[in-house]
């Protein structure tokens, strides 16, 4: 369900997406999980399928550990153990996700939160796909939640979509057979994939989103949902004198 344009738009956000030039065929890109969302489709699924068992050789500590170890690996690992699920599970376990009224996955000691839309890019992003600006999600997360959720919550079509990878067998199994996830610089091979152009407006949440920010044009918008700190620090290092703002 989507909420009034502007009424939640820092004023500084709103006045620089109204300053840009606009012109045909322009787009924006935004990272999924902790940007768009609060909390992680990727990590929440992978979650409640080891809850209920569907996944029984790698569990969230498992998970945990080998992100301290290599984010990247973790990223693929969790992608690795969905291997020959029927896509009905994953496309299940995802859509009660989204309706359930609960705030958190109790697993194996943890609270794993439930991802809930980011209110204020809700609006933003209704305001971008109003004023002709398409809205494009880069994420790691496996492609059939990120399609699942990003319909549901911002209206984004799955043609505009760019998760990690997951195949069908003919069987309705998923065949996780990828060479890359969209993760760190990964994101911005997708877009140069995908797309002759760079985004005008990019959205990020950690360090590792900074080669997606960077790769904004030269007046772009930069958008930042992650930690004050880290803000001020990717501020000074990289976008001191560019559009580069905390929401």
């Amino acid at each position: 369900m989507m909420i009034s344009v502007k009424n939640n738009i820092p004023k500084p956000v709103l006045e620089k997406i109204k300053e840009l030039c606009l012109v045909n065929n322009q787009y924006a890109a935004f990272d999924l999980d902790n940007t768009l969302l609060h909390g992680d489709i990727g990590e929440a699924v992978f979650a409640l399928l080891v809850k209920r068992k569907y996944i029984l050789n790698f569990g969230w500590k498992d998970y945990l550990d080998l992100i301290k170890a290599d984010r990247e690996k973790a990223y693929f690992k969790v992608i690795e153990v969905m291997n020959n699920l029927e896509i009905s599970v994953v496309e299940n376990i995802t859509t009660e996700m989204i309706h359930t009224d609960a705030i958190a996955i109790e697993l194996e000691g943890y609270k794993i939160p439930i991802p809930k839309p980011n209110a204020i890019m809700q609006s933003i992003l209704t305001l971008l796909k109003t004023s002709g600006i398409a809205v494009k999600v880069v994420t790691a997360s496996n492609q059939i939640s990120a399609e699942i959720i990003c319909w549901e919550y911002f209206n984004i079509p799955v043609s505009d979509i760019f998760g990690a990878r997951v195949d069908t067998n003919e069987n309705k199994r998923i065949n996780t057979k990828f060479n890359d996830v969209p993760y760190g610089k990964h994101k911005v091979k997708v877009l140069q994939r995908e797309f002759k152009d760079q985004p005008v407006i990019t959205g990020g949440d950690a360090t590792w989103d900074r080669f997606l920010l960077a790769y904004t044009t030269q007046n772009g918008i930069r958008l930042w949902t992650g930690d004050p700190g880290e803000y001020e620090i990717l501020k000074e290092k990289y976008f001191k004198d560019l559009a580069f703002y905390q929401i």
